[in-house]
């Protein structure tokens, strides 16, 4: 059982739960305690050593279902599954077997003392060997199934079954009686060899949803947004909070890494002086290091506003990356939209940009007088500290573009990225006035997909920490 619940950890690690070797050993502990016998108990036990975060409860009961939907059938209630379950015939068996002193083959016992878990464990154990990797599809069961149940010696099972039979004959068991037992018997061996291919089914099942999870982030992640549909939006937003975490995760282990500083010589030979010369103490050099203050500037008209959302969920859920994080909303009128997520949950406060914000999201998109508008209200509070982060089509309807504003902007702050959701072919085509923004800003990217603005803003934080060294 303890290797079942370790490839269940690393089905959880897969689907990026964050677990540590110690709180799989915190498991393991768990389920020998708790035992099998009772699946909700078992399952709060694997829940409290595993789980960390509320948002991963939903992924690990989706996986604990794979792995143990039927654990009602291990332990004790595997007996049931061997066979109709009759104390005075399996008392009679063990009985017999125990004065005879026969050698049984070790199947044979497992399946005459209903011992299932065992049983699954060893069934699992030859099935390593059959190539079970290549499982794909559902026509394979039979196939793999097969392959299992021809490792097994079926032909020293029922030697010993008939040995068993011919001893209870022996001993004047009436017909009926001897009837009944090898009924039981049979029962017991068909069950067995239909637990194969359970086995084989809920690999496959177990693949499938790995396969599928895998699939699902990375056709997702790849498809352009605008052509994502509302049920993708949602399982999305799933996709992008892991990859927030990922992000956070990666620069919090660089930072744990570094936490000693690097060492510093001048210090440390200086502090060995009262020693004669001899290091007693070593010395390290910090660096302070200052978080950026981040400005998002996000176009929600109806052609880029799943990138919007996109780009305010990531940020939002890397503010820990950032001193100050400030966001603003545009079509032509322009709204701050901060206290929003100062307020309210991520995603409400997503929902309330895109939807009842002071801006007319019915209106043509106006690049130019919302960054002018900008100016005049904001230029003020813009300092060296500050990255502005840009995300819009530039598709400006023919109105004046103002790029003097981008100039502005750009002359006193840290630095200016812009991501496009629209391709590079249509940039400067038609009323797009990407071309006279592009200039006034350190970085443009294309940006039609989640993948694309992950790893934008993942450069954003990390060239941060670089320069921090």
């Amino acid at each position: 059982m303890d290797q079942r619940i370790l490839e269940f950890i690393g089905d959880l690690r897969r689907a990026e739960m964050r677990i540590s070797p110690s709180e799989a050993l915190d498991a393991l502990a768990a389920s020998t305690e708790i035992g099998l016998e009772d699946r909700e108990t078992f399952k709060s036990a694997l829940a409290t050593t595993l789980v960390k975060e509320s948002r991963d409860l939903a992924t690990f009961n989706r996986i604990f279902d794979l792995y143990f939907l039927d654990l009602q059938a291990l332990g004790e209630g595997l007996k049931k599954a061997l066979g109709p379950e009759d104390p005075k015939i399996q008392e009679m068996l063990d009985r017999l077997t125990s004065e005879a002193g026969m050698e049984l083959d070790d199947l044979t016992e497992l399946m005459l003392s209903g011992q299932g878990t065992e049983m699954e464990m060893a069934i699992r154990q030859e099935g390593q060997g059959t190539g079970l990797e290549r499982l794909m599809y559902f026509l394979q069961v039979g196939y793999f199934s097969r392959r299992i149940y021809d490792k097994f010696d079926w032909e020293a099972i029922e030697r010993d079954l008939s040995r068993i039979m011919q001893l209870l004959e022996a001993k004047g068991l009436d017909p009926g009686m001897l009837a009944r037992i090898r009924n039981y018997l049979d029962l017991r061996l068909e069950a067995f060899r239909r637990m194969i291919r359970q086995h084989v089914e809920r690999e496959l099942e177990r693949r499938a949803f790995r396969q599928g999870e895998k699939l699902t982030r990375e056709v997702l992640s790849d498809k352009p947004l605008f052509a994502l549909s509302a049920d993708e939006v949602a399982q999305m937003k799933a996709v992008v909070a892991r990859l927030a975490r990922k992000i956070k995760d990666a620069l919090a282990l660089r930072q744990r890494q570094e936490e000693k500083g690097r060492l510093d010589s001048r210090r440390t030979i200086r502090q060995s002086l009262q020693y004669g010369g001899v290091p007693m103490e070593v010395r390290f050099r910090r660096r302070h290091r200052e978080k950026p203050k981040l400005i998002t500037l996000c176009d929600v008209s109806d052609s880029v506003r799943n990138a919007s959302r996109f780009m305010l969920q990531l940020v939002w859920s890397l503010q820990d990356c950032f001193s100050r994080v400030r966001s603003y909303v545009f079509v032509s009128e322009i709204a701050e939209v901060t206290q929003a997520f100062n307020t309210y949950p991520v995603d409400t406060a997503i929902d309330w940009a895109l939807k009842s914000s002071s801006v007319d999201y019915h209106c043509r998109s106006d690049f130019g007088y919302a960054f002018s508008r900008f100016v005049k209200t904001e230029l003020e509070s813009l300092d060296r500290k500050t990255t502005v982060l840009v995300l819009g089509d530039a598709r400006n309807n023919y109105n004046d573009p103002q790029a003097w504003a981008i100039r502005q902007i750009r002359e006193r702050v840290k630095g200016v990225i812009w991501l496009n959701p629209e391709g590079q072919w249509g940039w400067g085509i038609g009323d797009s006035v990407m071309p006279l923004y592009a200039p006034s800003c350190d970085i443009v990217k294309e940006c039609r997909t989640v993948g694309q603005l992950v790893q934008v803003v993942d450069q954003l934080v990390h060239s941060w920490w670089r320069r921090g060294r």
